[in-house]
C-alpha cells in the first residue's frame, strides 16, 4: 500500500491536469467557442505532447510538481498557440461543399399509408402538396455535404405503403466532431388525399409540421431539446396526436372549427391553452363539442420543462 501512495505521489499532477485541460477545451468547441481549425492547428503541434513527457519525466526526478508543472506549461501553451494559429490563419470554406439531395416515393396506389421519419438533427418542414402520384417527395436545401445524409426504404402489403426516412442519421464520430451550426435544412411534402399516420423521431432539431390539408390519422412525436411547430388536420375526420418531449418549445395550433380533447402530464413546464376554446375539465381540457364533432382530435402530452402553447 505504501508503495502504490508512493507511486502517486511521484506521477504528479501533470497527466490528469492535461486531461482536464482537454476536457475544458473540448467544450469550448461544442460551444463554438473555439476557432475554426483549431484542432487542425493543435494536431500539427502533436510533437510538443512529447516534449511534455519528457520534461515531466526528466524534472519529476527532482520534484514531482517541477515536472507536472512544467508538462501542464507546455501543454497549455500548445493549445494557446493552436487557438492564435486559427484565428491567424483560418482554414478555408470551399472544403465544405453544399449540395441538394432529393426524396421521391410513388404512391403506387396505396389507400393507406404509415411515415416514419428519423431526424437527428438539422431543420423539416412537412406540409401536404405532393405531386400527382407521388406520396412523398422533397428534398434537403443548402445543407453541408459533411453532415447530410438520407436514407429511404418503402414496403408496401395490403394497401399499406410504409415509408421510413432516416434524416442526417449518420452520425460523425471522428475527431474533432462537426460543427453544429452545419446542419441540414429538410422540406418534405405529403400526398393530402391518403389515410395515414405519422411518427417522428427527433433530436435537437426544428420541426414545422403543416398538417392542415393532410388525411393524419394518428401522429406521434418523440422529441428531445426540439423546436416544435404543428398545425393539427382540419378535415381528417378523427386524429389522435401523442407528444413525447423533454426540454422542448411546442406550438400546436388547432384548425378554427375541430374541436379538441388534451391531456397534459409534466413537469415543470409552462402550459398555455386557450381556454375559451377547449376550457378545463378535471384534468384535461376539452372542447364542448367535442363528441359530436364532425373534426375532432385528442392530444397527449408528456413533457419535462417544456414550454407549449396550444391555440
Amino acid at each position: 500500500m505504501s508503495d502504490s501512495r508512493s507511486l502517486a505521489r511521484q506521477s504528479g499532477f501533470g497527466f490528469a491536469g492535461a486531461l482536464i485541460l482537454l476536457g475544458v477545451f473540448g467544450l469550448l468547441w461544442n460551444f463554438n467557442v473555439l476557432p475554426d481549425g483549431f484542432w487542425g492547428e493543435f494536431w500539427t503541434l502533436w510533437p510538443l505532447l512529447l516534449v511534455a513527457i519528457g520534461a515531466n519525466l526528466i524534472l519529476s526526478r527532482q520534484r514531482a510538481w517541477l515536472g507536472s508543472a512544467a508538462a501542464l506549461a507546455v501543454v497549455t501553451g500548445s493549445l494557446a498557440a493552436a487557438w492564435v494559429l486559427a484565428v491567424v490563419d483560418p482554414p478555408t470554406s470551399h472544403s465544405l461543399s453544399i449540395n441538394t439531395e432529393s426524396i421521391s416515393v410513388k404512391s403506387d396506389g396505396a389507400e393507406s399509408a404509415r411515415l416514419e421519419l428519423t431526424v437527428a438533427a438539422g431543420d423539416l418542414s412537412l406540409t401536404g402538396g405532393a405531386p400527382a402520384g407521388l406520396l412523398l417527395s422533397g428534398g434537403s436545401h443548402g445543407s453541408v455535404a459533411e453532415v447530410t445524409d438520407q436514407r429511404v426504404s418503402v414496403r408496401t402489403s395490403d394497401g399499406r405503403r410504409t415509408v421510413d426516412v432516416r434524416l442526417n442519421s449518420e452520425w460523425n464520430f471522428g475527431f474533432p466532431p462537426p460543427r453544429t451550426t452545419s446542419r441540414g435544412s429538410w422540406v418534405l411534402r405529403h400526398a393530402e388525399g391518403i389515410p395515414t399516420d405519422i411518427r417522428i423521431e427527433t433530436g435537437a432539431s426544428d420541426l414545422d409540421l403543416d398538417l392542415r390539408e393532410l388525411n393524419v390519422q394518428s401522429l406521434n412525436v418523440d422529441g428531445g431539446a426540439a423546436d416544435i411547430d404543428v398545425v393539427l388536420p382540419a378535415n381528417a375526420g378523427r386524429t389522435t396526436t401523442e407528444f413525447s418531449i423533454g426540454a422542448a418549445e411546442l406550438d400546436i395550433t388547432v384548425p378554427a372549427g375541430v374541436a379538441a380533447r388534451i391531456d397534459f402530464d409534466g413537469g415543470i413546464s409552462s402550459l398555455d391553452i386557450d381556454e375559451s376554446r377547449f376550457p378545463k375539465q378535471g384534468d384535461r381540457y376539452v372542447s364542448p363539442d367535442f363528441e359530436s364533432a364532425a373534426n375532432r382530435v385528442t392530444i397527449k402530452i408528456e413533457a419535462g420543462v417544456s414550454d407549449i402553447t396550444i391555440s
